[in-house]
């Protein structure tokens, strides 16, 4: 039996939708109700609670990290890749400015190390939006490498101002990937990037957000073959290649 308290529920509805890309929309949720939402940093999460115009308490929902929150405007961005076959991937391909969505949220947000002089954050198209605000966050004092895993050039888009100390690179698949299945591997040109990474001298800080089975790989390399300290290391398994309904709690502490 879950007894965690119950996030705050905030009842919004579509302001406007945006395509990124052919495979990401972005969707702006607002309403005097997110005067109360208390965002609390980079790579935060929130649920959306699908068919919120429904009275079926049994309404599933789906766990997300918004891009951006506006305190002013009352509004919240979320980003959504779409992967074919899903609820949450499903509702994002057809969302109309009007439409209700109940979001509750948010949870535990991402702490920098005071004490890191560099930041690798590593991820695919789930965790760009985690990614954009972490670097919105990151000090210009810290020297951060960002590697992210897409499909092709087509799923790359701007994701934060051009900064000197942050170098972003685009990872493409060599089998692009379809929904949450496929023949092709997720991870496969992230964990090969993430081994030719050289960190530079001094304390580091490393963020990989990705599908549940590539992470551990990553975090099986970085912890156990190249035997960096646990704590500079925090994991994050957004999905899983095959399932729908992944958990959302999965940090890969089983390995290392």
């Amino acid at each position: 039996m879950d007894n965690r308290p119950r996030k705050q529920r905030y009842a919004t509805t579509v302001q406007r939708v945006q395509r990124l890309t052919a495979r990401m929309i972005r969707v702006v949720f607002g309403g005097p109700a997110l005067a109360g939402f208390n965002w609390n940093g980079p790579a935060a999460h929130i649920k959306l609670i699908l068919g919120s115009d429904s009275p079926d308490m049994r309404a599933p929902s789906r766990t997300y990290t918004p891009r951006h929150f506006d305190a002013l405007a009352h509004e919240l961005t979320v980003d959504f890749v779409l992967h074919g076959a899903g609820p949450a991937s499903s509702w994002a391909a057809q969302a109309q400015v009007g439409q209700p969505m109940l979001i509750a949220g948010p949870g535990r947000c991402y702490a920098f190390d005071a004490q890191a002089q560099w930041l690798l954050v590593a991820g695919d198209e789930a965790a760009i939006p985690a990614v954009g605000t972490l670097l919105e966050a990151v000090s210009g004092e810290v020297r951060t490498e960002v590697l992210l895993e897409v499909n092709d050039a087509a799923d790359e888009f701007t994701i934060a101002p051009d900064r000197a100390d942050v170098r972003i690179r685009w990872l493409h698949r060599a089998q692009p990937l379809i929904g949450h299945g496929g023949t092709a591997r997720a991870g496969v040109e992230l964990l090969s990037a993430i081994r030719a990474f050289q960190p530079p001298a001094g304390t580091g800080s490393i963020y990989v957000a990705c599908e549940a089975d590539a992470m551990r790989r990553i975090r099986q390399h970085l912890l156990l073959e190249r035997a960096l300290p646990r704590e500079w290391l925090t994991t994050r398994g957004y999905w899983k290649q095959g399932a729908t309904d992944y958990p959302d709690r999965d940090y890969g502490e089983d390995v290392g």
